[in-house]
């Protein structure tokens, strides 16, 4: 009998594991200069203590054009790009810029005998633009404003919206724009969809990102009713009142369509496509339940899922904003 219990408890600890490593795959931390990814052959980024992304130092002059320089008797880093001269010091929240003090909340940091740099700190300074994108845990640094400019892996870099997208590195050989890069706009979009009461009456608010014109968004909203059946809301539908646009901004009254007392719940899809081809290589996924709860026991999820492996989930409902979004 013990070994017959022993064997379910092996079962059950081996399927745990298997489980999460199937649906819960770990986001890794990236740092993007004027749309190119940097790539980090030994010494990764972390985010320390105080929440600040640091990197290693040799990074500082390969991406930013900077030349480094350390002195051990004093423990200082510098960091030097044309007139610019930063200087900091191992484990001390003051810098300088120029000679002129500055304050940060972090420091330089030690690793394993490798130097980090606070990265924010030492790009501002450099007179570079800086932005944490949470969701997907990327900093994306700009040095020459949002116009294309040339890859060294090919292709061209243009912004939209803040997101850098490389015609050439960012699809597939079929067109299709790649895993990463999908979940960096439909979490952009998701950003920007809400449902909102105002004066009584209920809305699904939404402004779709640019994105490249080969692309188009792919958007799905439906809404279960405690009564049975389901709302659904999108692009093109015949139903009369449930077609929401493709592409702007919209503000869809659903006040007359659905009963917002009988709402269980509502299920969203977003996807971007390949216009030509029809198709994408995954899509974005949320949903939030009213009444009830899931599998799980929760009462929301976000998760994005690769069209390659539909069995596998990248996981946001942590650092969602489902109050944001949903305002009913």
């Amino acid at each position: 009998m013990k070994k017959v219990t022993l064997t379910l408890v092996l079962i059950m600890v081996i399927t745990t594991i298997l489980s999460t490593n199937i649906f819960a795959v770990e986001i890794p931390l990236r740092v993007v200069v004027n749309g190119e990814r940097i790539s980090f052959p030994d010494a990764q980024p972390f985010i320390d203590e105080n929440g600040r992304t640091q990197v290693p130092v040799r990074f500082v002059s390969e991406a930013l054009g900077a030349d480094v320089g350390w002195d051990g008797s004093t423990r200082t880093v510098t960091v030097e790009q044309g007139r610019n001269k930063i200087s900091l010091v191992v484990g001390k929240s003051e810098y300088t810029v120029n000679s002129k003090k500055m304050e940060m909340d972090t420091s330089v940091i030690i690793v394993e005998d490798r130097t980090f740099v606070p990265i924010r700190f030492v790009s501002e300074a450099l007179g570079a633009d800086v932005d944490w994108n949470a969701s997907i845990r990327t900093v994306y640094i700009t040095t020459g404003g949002t116009v294309a400019t040339p890859s060294p892996e090919g292709g061209n870099v243009k912004y939209y919206d803040g997101i850098a997208f490389n015609d050439v590195t960012d699809v597939d050989e079929y067109g299709r724009m790649t895993v990463e890069k999908s979940q960096e706009f439909l979490l952009k979009m998701a950003n920007q969809l809400s449902f909102v009461k105002e004066n009584g009456r209920y809305y699904i608010v939404g402004e779709y990102p640019e994105i490249p014109e080969e692309f188009e968004w792919s958007l799905g909203i439906g809404i279960n009713l405690i009564s049975g059946g389901r709302r659904s809301f999108a692009p093109g539908t015949r139903l009369p009142g449930f077609d929401i646009p493709r592409e702007g901004s919209f503000k869809k009254d659903t006040t007359g369509l659905i009963d917002i007392d009988n709402v269980r719940g509502i299920h969203i899809t977003i996807a971007v496509r390949n216009k030509e081809i029809n198709s994408h290589l995954g899509i974005l996924e949320i949903g939030y339940l009213m009444e009830g709860t899931f599998n799980d026991g929760t009462t929301k999820r976000a998760n994005f899922i690769p069209e390659s492996a539909k069995n596998q989930r990248i996981p946001y409902s942590d650092i969602f904003n489902f109050k944001k979004m949903f305002q009913w």
